[in-house]
Order: C-alpha cells, then sequence, then structure tokens
C-alpha cells in the first residue's frame, strides 16, 4: 500500500508545485474547480444472462472533483473521483464497472509550445478519435484511467496524437469488497497500450498496441475513420473499419471491426435527426482451429452504440452483427430525445455472446439473439442541474431462448433515471 500511495503521491505533488511556481502572483484565472455528482437508479427485470433469474436493482452515485492548473507553457490536473453502489440484490452483476470508491482519477502535469505541441505525463483519462478503442467513461459509473505519457501535435487540418500508457487496474474486485464500498488505492500492472492517431480534416488513421503480460495477449489493431458531421437539411455519415492480429495465450489473432451509419437533419420544429446504422465485430469462427477472431475492443465505450451499460450492458463490440435506425430530436431547447432500434445476431454461432455469457460451442442455438428497443430524455433544468430518463426492451432472439444456461425467463425490460449537479 505505501508504494502505491508514494507513486500517486509523488505525481500530484510535483504537478501542484510546478504549477504553482509557475502562476505565483498571476490572477485567479490560472486556477480552476470543476466537479459533478450523479445519482442513477436502475433496475431491470427478466434476467438474459447465464444462469440468472428474476430481477436486478443498483443505486449508484458518481463524485467527480477537479482542479485544473493553466498558464503560458505549464499546465496540469488533479481530479478524484467517488463511485459508490447501493441497493444492489445478491444477482445483481456488481462490479468494477460500478465502484471505485475515493480514488486519485488524474493527477498529470503538461507543457504546451503555443497551440500546437503539448504533452502531458502522469495519470490520466483520454478520448481518442470515436472514443471505440480509448475513451473516458461517461454512462459507466466508474472510468478509464491510464499511468504514462501522452502527446499531440496540431498544424492547420493535421492532428497527431501519441501515447504511451499502463492501464489503471480498478480495486477491489471482490464482491464482497465491491458491496462494502471498500477504499482501496488503484495501481498499474505490468499491462501495456500505446499508439499513434492521425487526423486530416474528417478523415482518421490509427495504429494501437496492446501487451497484456497476465494473460499472453499482445494484439496490433490498425483502422481508419471517416465522418461528415451532421447539418441541417444535409445528409451525414460515419465508417470506422479496423482489423486485428497478434496472440491471445496460444492462439494467433485475426479479427475485425466495421460501424457505419447514414443520416439526415430535417429542419423542423424538432430538429429531427435520423440514422440508419450497422455494426459489425468478429466472432471466434472454430473453438478447435487454434485461432482467434474475438474482436477486442480494447478500452472503448459502447453505450453510444449499443445502448445502456450499467446492470443492462447485453451488447458489446465483438462477436455482432446489428442493423439498425435511431431518431433524435428536441422538443425545445432544455430538452433532447432519442428512440433507437437494433436487430442483433451473433457473428460466430459458436463463440460467446459477450453481454450474457452465454454460449453454445455446437452452434445448434442458431445465431439471432434478438431485438432491442432504446429511449432516452435528457432535460436541463438550468446549467447546473439535469435530469435524464431512458430504458432498454430487449426481445428474446432464438439464441437468448436456446443458448446453453440460459434463463427461462421472458423478454429484458430495464429502466434508469439519474440526476446530475455540475459545479
Amino acid at each position: 500500500m505505501t508504494a502505491k500511495i508514494s507513486r500517486f503521491s509523488i505525481t500530484a505533488l510535483i504537478s501542484l508545485v510546478l504549477m504553482s511556481t509557475e502562476c505565483m502572483a498571476q490572477d485567479e484565472q490560472a486556477w480552476s474547480l470543476d466537479g459533478s455528482y450523479r445519482l442513477r437508479y436502475e433496475s431491470s427485470h427478466n434476467a438474459y444472462r447465464a444462469e440468472a433469474n428474476g430481477g436486478d436493482q443498483i443505486l449508484v452515485s458518481r463524485l467527480l472533483v477537479s482542479i485544473k492548473g493553466n498558464r503560458k507553457h505549464v499546465f496540469g490536473e488533479l481530479e478524484i473521483a467517488d463511485s459508490r453502489s447501493w441497493l444492489d440484490n445478491a444477482s445483481t452483476p456488481l462490479g468494477i464497472d460500478d465502484i471505485n470508491s475515493l480514488e486519485p482519477l488524474q493527477a498529470w502535469i503538461g507543457w504546451r509550445l503555443r497551440e500546437q505541441f503539448a504533452i502531458k505525463a502522469g495519470r490520466l483519462t483520454l478520448d481518442i478519435g470515436s472514443r471505440r478503442f480509448v475513451s473516458r467513461n461517461r454512462f459507466r459509473n466508474t472510468l478509464n484511467t491510464f499511468d504514462g505519457i501522452y502527446g499531440s501535435f496540431q498544424q492547420d487540418v493535421w492532428q497527431w496524437q501519441a501515447f504511451f500508457l499502463m492501464p489503471v487496474d480498478r480495486q477491489p474486485s471482490d464482491r464482497r469488497d465491491l458491496d462494502n464500498n471498500d477504499i482501496k488505492l488503484d495501481k498499474h500492472g505490468d499491462n501495456k497500450l500505446w499508439g499513434l492517431h492521425l487526423t486530416h480534416n474528417d478523415m482518421a488513421l490509427y495504429y494501437y498496441g496492446l501487451d497484456e503480460d497476465d494473460d499472453g495477449a499482445a494484439l496490433t489493431t490498425v483502422g481508419f475513420r471517416t465522418l461528415k458531421a451532421a447539418t441541417i437539411q444535409q445528409w451525414h455519415y460515419e465508417l470506422e473499419a479496423a482489423y486485428q492480429a497478434g496472440k491471445t495465450g496460444s492462439l494467433n489473432v485475426s479479427a475485425s471491426m466495421m460501424h457505419a451509419h447514414v443520416g439526415y437533419q430535417f429542419p423542423d420544429s424538432l430538429s429531427s435527426r435520423v440514422e440508419l446504422m450497422v455494426d459489425y465485430a468478429s466472432g471466434d469462427n472454430d473453438p478447435t482451429d487454434g485461432e482467434s477472431n474475438r474482436f477486442n475492443t480494447l478500452f472503448g465505450a459502447r453505450r453510444f452504440d449499443f445502448g445502456p451499460t450499467g446492470i443492462f450492458g447485453a451488447f458489446a463490440r465483438t462477436n455482432i452483427i446489428s442493423p439498425g435506425m435511431k431518431w433524435d430530436f428536441k422538443p425545445n431547447s432544455s430538452q433532447a430525445t432519442f428512440i433507437a432500434y437494433r436487430a442483433v445476431w451473433l457473428d460466430s454461432a459458436t463463440d460467446l455472446q459477450f453481454g450474457s455469457g452465454l454460449r453454445d460451442m455446437s452452434g445448434s442455438s442458431g445465431r439471432f439473439v434478438g431485438h432491442q428497443l432504446e429511449a432516452r430524455w435528457r432535460i436541463n433544468f438550468t446549467t447546473q442541474w439535469q435530469l435524464e430518463l431512458g430504458g432498454a426492451y430487449l426481445r428474446k432472439g432464438e439464441f437468448f431462448k436456446n443458448a446453453p444456461n440460459a434463463p427461462s425467463t421472458g423478454d429484458t425490460q430495464y429502466l434508469y433515471s439519474q440526476i446530475v449537479y455540475r459545479l
């Protein structure tokens, strides 16, 4: 414990000392305080996970408090996170995605040269590109964080981003400790993540490397993304595709993913935006062939593509083929709503369905997973207070009904409500 505390303390202390020296005798704008508190209640009925039954509930809170320093060349941030839960049942899928009590989330120092070049070092969170591979989580109650170094360079319409990071393992992970919201400082292990992300206008190319010493995974991910942002009375689109190779354990890896959507922004009073979308991520074709085709989304977020996570989280960016459609609209300037639908198949009938943990290695349970209908409504009462209501309905297909260990329950219903206060 002493080593873990000292590593964080030294990083934070150096950041604060350097920044306070640089900022001394400057105006109050050199420092800023930011933060938020979120309280969310979730409930679900008719489980879809392996060997589960009945319903689940959970009440989760997330407190974020951030102190930022900003001068001409030196800048930095110290951020504390506190993520807790209550009211969970014995069967609730409780984990490190829900709970991380009183944790130093960020503690880094940065240096910049004009507005072109910047570098950060320490403990930090990151959003890279589409957020499908490296992200600072938004819906999830805990956040990905890393120890390492990140740099960016901007020139005209070009941007280069590069990083070398050690993912931080959230603690504790034991169910009893999680139930008690125990405090245990996180630390990074021997795993390493590095990458290069190049953007030119609305086109991006990227390379990510992952070395996981604990399970022998060594993955290389290369991909591209192109998009056109939504504007009134215009078509917009996004296309992203990636290929993954390397090893996981003793298996060679060959996997791929793709996301595409096309939409139109209407000039109506609701600012309606309609999208048609499709997602694909490969699953393992043959469990006996010595090769893994299961796609690994690294540290990416999935809520914006596949619906609410929390105690729901039925789908992820692996072993999936899923077309769908979405309607975004705004009843007025303080409200935003969307309704989305997806049909979901397994790419491989013999591989794991990620959200449920269900697998039929014979493939006889079929590939159709089900239909998902999702809705969300946000209301901004003021610049500080926001209410969000949402939910999802999962109509189970043949796989969720017939797979070994599948619960004999009806269609799954999930609802949540949350209130957010921002400083």
